[in-house]
């Protein structure tokens, strides 16, 4: 631990000393060059990437770029790779050729992404791969060696976008100051709390979970802890299993991620705890573990991981010591359950515009499950008008663009954030959007975020709390292979947890859905989004009595003849109407092929083998539209 408060006190001098630019930050982050910058795994073995590796392909690159292209300074350059080992030498590659990186959003659609590179005046990405419409410049086409005494002049400046819940133009720039700053603000962290700079086995390890384009991944992931020489784990892909275990693999002791992310994995914790019958069992262990840690909170974490070893052991194991959530909303349960297994889970907060700018840091748990965003950092002031949170400083960006127009963000001026929020025994939190509020029929301002904090539905992908066709309503998003009894089943669910909530903030109505919530370029639902979507007629709703009805609409004999055919081609006797012919009869794609050609011989039609028929009574309301 001397070693790491020795460490991070050199780099914050060097850097606080400086010119707080990206040439700074670069020439002390590679400091140490035999320290491991990156690992990964092919499955069976990891492999390491030091500091001076990274460093000396950054130089080739950006030497290569002024080479190949001498007219090409001062100009944005989108990166064109998934966050990777080759995504930090993109970033640096670009900003030491003099020219400033734009951090492509992999998750926005094409027609945006090229609606950002030209307001940019962007003609250039680099990258391995050509989607947008610009040049490529080939990054394994760059090979020129740099001379040793080659002067490199960085550029200062970067823009990213947002997270696009919304799928709006918006663009953020930081100069190298305010990155700096922001930077710098790890002393008070540190100072705050000593878990986060704990170390498993001499190693501290960082999960790459969050893409480095978005400023969560880019502030907390990469800048905080390469600063300081430390090593970040990059995953093969986004599988659970695959998560799992590069976490044990690489014994990461470290992991920052958004809302959905725990949230998961806290439904699959309980799916497993209910299937095995351990639930009354598993409630014990976690209050009992919450008790030790508010009586003792160092020994009380420690003796927590042991209380509840056998579910710690299947799910990250012994090296985690930090977690941070942010990017969104966290279930109260979620802090709870996690937590109460003795991994520290804190919550934060932080917005594209400025930056990551607050982290719970108690080291009491009882703080910790609050669900407070914890004190401002040093960096940063906070202030609280008419409900909603502004924030100024020196590390929020100094220019952000929306839809081509361009307006300023000066660090002597508060930015508003549209945050509702509350400040209370020195914490803030955060209650919802401003732009959310609904005006309730007596003319009070109704939260919705508020009411989906109070709804807790199992086995249910997303839902948001909206105002429809002038009424407060629920949307619930449900999985397209459900049977109808299970969508029965939550529909009583969501019922019993509507009662609960009080009449005069209740929803009037509420829907299911079949389709996404969320942009698949967003890490949260966007209400706005949802509206658009209903609008345009992309989210279609149906409510239970639909499912009734449809029941009532098919003809048996059909459906009888249907689940003959299945019946004839699986060998299986076991089907009713609602089996799904995938996850319940487990046929393969040449079966489906099989089925539905006989379908079609039988019943004189057409079929499309796109439709997503996958139940005997989907097959036989299809057939009946048809004939």
């Amino acid at each position: 631990m001397i070693r790491v408060n020795k460490i991070a006190k050199e780099r914050y001098n060097l850097l606080n000393n400086s010119n707080k630019d990206f040439k700074s930050i670069f020439e002390i982050m590679f400091k140490d060059e035999k320290n491991i910058l990156a690992e990964t795994n092919d499955g069976f073995r990891i492999y390491k990437r030091t500091y001076e590796e990274i460093k000396y392909e950054v130089l080739n690159k950006a030497y290569s770029i002024n080479k190949l292209y001498p007219d090409l300074k001062n100009e944005y350059i989108g990166i064109s790779v998934d966050s990777s080992i080759e995504w930090i030498i993109c970033f640096w590659a670009i900003l030491a050729s003099n020219n400033k990186p734009y951090l492509i959003n992999h998750r926005h659609p094409k027609n945006l992404s090229n609606s950002i590179l030209s307001s940019l005046n962007a003609k250039y990405v680099l990258g391995v791969k050509m989607d947008y419409d610009a040049i490529l410049i080939d990054y394994f086409s760059l090979k020129y060696e740099a001379p040793k005494n080659y002067d490199f002049i960085f550029e200062n400046e970067i823009a990213l976008s947002t997270s696009a819940t919304t799928l709006k133009e918006k663009i953020v720039f930081y100069n190298g100051e305010e990155l700096s700053n922001l930077i710098l603000n790890c002393k008070g962290i540190l100072k705050n709390n000593k878990q986060i700079k704990k170390h498993y086995k001499d190693q501290l390890k960082l999960l790459v979970f969050l893409p480095l384009y978005h400023i969560f991944g880019l502030v907390a992931v990469y800048l905080w802890f390469s600063f300081f020489g430390r090593t970040l784990v990059f995953l093969n892909d986004y599988l659970p299993d695959t998560i799992i275990k590069t976490i044990k693999k690489h014994e990461v002791t470290h992991i920052f991620a958004v809302p959905l992310f725990w949230n998961t994995i806290e439904k699959e914790i309980l799916k497993e705890v209910n299937k095995n019958n351990k639930e009354k069992k598993f409630e014990k262990g976690l209050n009992l573990s919450i008790k030790l840690q508010k009586l003792m909170p160092s020994l009380g974490m420690k003796l927590s991981r042991k209380l509840m070893r056998e579910v710690n052991d299947n799910l990250f194991g012994k090296s985690i010591k930090f977690m941070i959530s942010g990017g969104g909303y966290i279930k109260d349960s979620t802090l709870r359950l996690f937590n109460g297994l003795g991994y520290p889970l804190n919550n934060g907060y932080g917005m594209s515009e400025v930056g990551i700018t607050s982290v719970e840091l108690s080291k009491k748990i009882t703080d910790r499950l609050k669900n407070s965003i914890g004190k401002p950092f040093d960096s940063i002031e906070y202030k609280i008008e008419d409900n909603e949170l502004l924030i100024k400083g020196k590390s929020i960006s100094h220019k952000y663009m929306i839809e081509k127009k361009l307006y300023t963000i000066s660090n002597d001026e508060f930015f508003h954030s549209s945050d509702i929020a509350k400040l209370e025994d020195g914490r803030y939190y955060i209650l919802g959007r401003k732009d959310d509020l609904f005006i309730g029929p007596n003319g009070e301002n109704i939260n919705p975020d508020l009411i989906e904090k109070q709804i807790n539905l199992d086995d249910i992908i997303n839902l948001s709390v909206i105002n429809y066709n002038d009424e407060l309503s629920l949307i619930i998003q449900v999985n397209e292979f459900k049977k109808n009894n299970d969508l029965i089943n939550i529909n009583n669910n969501v019922i019993n947890e509507l009662n609960k909530i009080n009449s005069s903030i209740r929803p009037t109505k509420y829907y299911f859905t079949f389709n996404p919530l969320c942009a698949p370029t967003a890490i949260k639902v966007s209400r706005q989004y949802v509206l658009n979507k209903l609008k345009l007629n992309e989210i279609k709703l149906f409510n239970i009595e639909d499912i009734r009805s449809i029941e009532e609409k098919y003809n048996p004999k059909t459906l009888e003849k249907v689940i003959e055919i299945i019946k004839a081609e699986t060998n299986n006797d076991n089907i009713n109407k609602d089996s799904n012919l995938f996850f319940d009869l487990g046929i393969n794609s040449l079966e489906y092929f099989s089925i539905m050609s006989n379908i079609n011989n039988e019943f004189n039609i057409n079929l499309s083998f796109e439709d997503s028929l996958t139940t005997p009574l989907n097959i036989t309301l299809k057939i009946e539209e048809l004939i």
